[in-house]
């Protein structure tokens, strides 16, 4: 008989910022590394159509990666939920049967959490300083006035909201009181109590498919309104079949200098063996034209992780989200992993601050620039 494994959660505790003169509390992973996160909003409206605040934002996220800078780990979650609309109350008799009205329907919800944490080399044992600390405690303060500005309405978390965000990814429900099922994995997908869980990883670093060139935001392009500018990923909004969708966006810093000499060294060994297979040559040039976007644009060399974890009441619903999904990012040049058979792993990493879990191979090399294409921006209105 197969014996169960116990599902050990990634957090040892919390340095509390009420004891230490701080406006948040400090999460600590299980390898001592601290986790501080921010709640905000996404500066950008569903259906505002302006190119601007999709630069705008953009450009902020590029701030917040000067800021925390090398040696850190930056992942932006996304929750998006359901939720049942009860009417509000209203001296006012119309504003009240117009609450009314929609006593009792669904309604599409979305968390943003942006968490940071030092990048840890699991090779090695962390080794606490209370100087780096210190200057990480300062980095996020700093962020957090960058957000403040930019109005994005940011929140420091405390340790109330941590277990919230955390359980709710566990359990996949969004309840202030969630109730934990046993976790069944398989190669394809976990079951968690009665729900489909699923999780779809945009990349296969054995074989990567993306488009050459992103930008910002996209363009319906089509009839009149041809020309709207959409969020890259505004398909997540349709979206019907799934109880709670969590869209994991993870960005690791590396040491800059010895990130650069280890591609200049790969690039060499490509452009030796490109008499002997064509596609060396290709390699080695997309490793140039990388090297040139750093030296010229200032850009950072980045490691991402992108991936869609969501829960479905049956095997049949999770398979046509599946779908609908893959539909999608095919249409915007990305071909998901058919290798993502690490479930339970994939899962563990889109826990709130729990990023640093992710192995090498569900990593891939890029700049700061066109990652941060790939973190969504739009809020529902």
């Amino acid at each position: 008989m197969k014996k169960n494994k116990i599902f050990d959660i990634p957090f040892i505790g919390f340095d509390y910022g009420k004891d230490n003169g701080w406006n948040f509390d400090v999460l600590i992973g299980k390898y001592g590394n601290p986790i501080i996160a921010i709640k905000l909003k996404n500066s950008v409206q569903q259906y505002s159509a302006d190119p601007d605040s999709y630069i705008d934002f953009h450009k902020t996220l590029n701030q917040v990666c000067a800021i925390i800078g090398e040696g850190y780990t930056i992942q932006k979650i996304d929750v998006f939920g359901k939720k049942i609309y009860k009417a509000e109350k209203s001296k006012q008799f119309l504003q009240q049967k117009y609450s009314e009205h929609f006593e009792g329907r669904v309604y599409k919800t979305i968390d943003t959490l942006l968490l940071f944490s030092e990048s840890i080399d699991k090779k090695k044992k962390y080794k606490f300083s209370e100087k780096k600390y210190k200057a990480f405690r300062e980095k996020c303060n700093k962020i957090y006035m960058l957000l403040k500005n930019s109005d994005c309405e940011p929140q420091f978390l405390f340790e109330q909201e941590f277990n919230y965000y955390i359980t709710s990814v566990l359990s996949m429900e969004l309840k202030e009181t969630p109730s934990f099922n046993n976790i069944k994995s398989t190669n394809e997908f976990l079951r968690i109590g009665k729900q489909f869980v699923k999780t779809i990883s945009f990349v296969d670093v054995e074989k990567i498919e993306l488009p050459k060139e992103i930008e910002t935001y996209s363009l319906l392009g089509r009839g009149t309104v041809k020309d709207t500018a959409v969020d890259n990923f505004s398909f997540i909004n349709e979206l019907e079949h799934y109880n709670i969708l969590v869209y994991n966006q993870v960005i690791t810093i590396p040491p800059q200098a010895q990130r650069q000499r280890e591609l200049e060294k790969k690039k060499r060994k490509h452009e030796g063996a490109g008499n002997n297979s064509p596609s060396n040559l290709i390699v080695a040039e997309e490793i140039e034209a990388l090297l040139h976007n750093i030296a010229m644009d200032g850009q950072l060399i980045v490691d991402a992780h992108f991936s869609i974890l969501f829960s479905a009441n049956s095997q049949e619903e999770m398979e046509k989200t599946e779908s609908f999904i893959e539909n999608k990012l095919f249409t915007k040049g990305i071909i998901t992993s058919k290798n993502a058979y690490n479930q339970l792993e994939l899962f563990r990493s889109a826990l709130p601050g729990n990023a640093v879990e992710l192995k090498d191979y569900d990593l891939f090399t890029t700049t700061s620039e066109a990652g941060l294409c790939f973190f969504l921006r739009k809020v529902t209105p």
